[in-house]
């Protein structure tokens, strides 16, 4: 029997001092804030000193009902690159990174600052402020990928857009052998 309905609950969420137009143009960088963790959960953030990045699952709560019926998206941040709207290909919402979809989940990999009791402060966040915060995660090195591969027609659009991914070799879809990400 499949549910219909799923609930889950906030276990914090994102402060930034950044407003929603200087967020929405902070890609591929993000933006510095911080994670209030709601008191109830304050324990689960315990043994997460130490650790340089942090996973995000966030409610996109300021999707609406008609964008989260989106199936079909193009790559408009690449438009802040210089590709015009006429060469981004038309894709799948799960073949993307948009806000617009059924479930706005976000998931989003932020540096940790510095953590101060049940707040845990961190850049290159892409979440607005206010954005409720679902689940976090540790980034261990069993989430990074040493080689992956990304289609023809994205590999152009990172070509012609002079996209440099600061920790990958968009050459080669791999990871230098270096790399302590």
């Amino acid at each position: 029997m499949r549910p219909e309905l799923i609930v889950v609950k906030p276990i914090g969420y994102v402060h930034t001092s950044y407003d929603d137009a200087e967020v929405s143009q902070s890609w591929p960088r993000g933006v510095s804030g911080y994670i209030e963790i709601l008191p109830e959960y304050i324990d689960g953030i315990s043994g997460l000193e130490g650790f340089s990045h942090i996973l995000i699952l966030a409610w996109m709560h300021k999707v609406s009902e008609e964008k989260r019926r989106v199936l079909r998206v193009r790559y408009k941040r690449l438009l802040q690159a210089g590709i015009s709207p006429e060469e981004l290909p038309e894709v799948g919402v799960f073949v993307s990174d948009s806000p617009h979809r059924p479930n706005p989940i976000a998931i989003t990999t932020a540096r940790i600052i510095k953590i101060e009791k049940n707040m845990i402060y961190v850049d290159g966040i892409d979440l607005y402020d206010g954005t409720p915060v679902l689940d976090l995660r540790a980034y261990m090195p069993h989430h990074s990928l040493r080689e992956f591969s990304i289609p023809d027609w994205y590999q152009h659009l990172l070509e012609k857009s002079g996209a440099r991914l600061e920790w990958r070799d968009p050459r080669r879809g791999k990871l230098p052998d270096d790399c302590d990400v």
